[in-house]
């Protein structure tokens, strides 16, 4: 086998690099305090699990981090504008 073949099925066996998951644009429904409990448990600090949970749930990235409880906060009022009246003015206008 020449030089080149061999060169070819290198590269073909080669695993190809991931590239980088962005954030759900519609965010999933997480169970925070369940995953904070399985993150802790898994070996994460309680700043790296709750952020974590922030960014799988759609948060942007901050200089200080999420706790849990603005992330539960947050997705609180995110429901409240989305399923209520609450927000109805707002979404009109967009």
């Amino acid at each position: 086998m020449g030089e080149a073949a061999q060169l070819a099925d290198q590269h073909d066996t080669e695993a190809p690099t991931a590239a980088p998951l962005p954030p759900d644009l519609l965010p999933r429904w997480v169970q925070t305090q369940e995953a904070y409990r399985l993150l802790l448990a898994g070996g994460f600090d309680g700043a790296d699990a709750a952020m974590l949970i922030g960014y799988v749930v759609g948060l942007p990235e901050c200089d200080s981090r999420w706790s849990l409880e603005q992330i539960n906060r947050l997705l609180f009022l995110r429901n409240l504008y989305s399923n209520t009246e609450w927000g109805t003015v707002e979404r009109l206008q967009t």
